[in-house]
């Protein structure tokens, strides 16, 4: 069995402008999106690394802001617009 992959209402922007860009049908563009995250497990590490940022992002950005900056940046670019945690 693979990994627990949580049940998407709503799929991240990233996937979204992606299923646009795949999907002729306009009808299906949410289903593709869904699909999209699901299989390439983008919601996953973008859950993962918020839940990373929140709990030692304080040490990280100490040691290498810039790496705070660009993951924050990932997260924005590829994710929900909305933050959650990391933020």
């Amino acid at each position: 069995m693979g990994p627990a992959v949580p049940n998407l209402k709503n799929p991240t922007e990233g996937a979204r402008r992606a299923a646009e860009l795949i999907q002729r049908d306009p009808s299906l563009v949410g289903l593709t999106a869904e699909l999209i995250d699901r299989e390439t497990g983008l919601l996953e590490l973008i859950e993962t690394l918020e839940a990373i940022l929140a709990e030692a992002g304080d040490l990280v950005e100490s040691r290498s802001p810039e790496l705070v900056a660009q993951a924050r940046a990932a997260i924005r670019r590829s994710g929900d617009s909305s933050p959650r945690a990391a933020e």
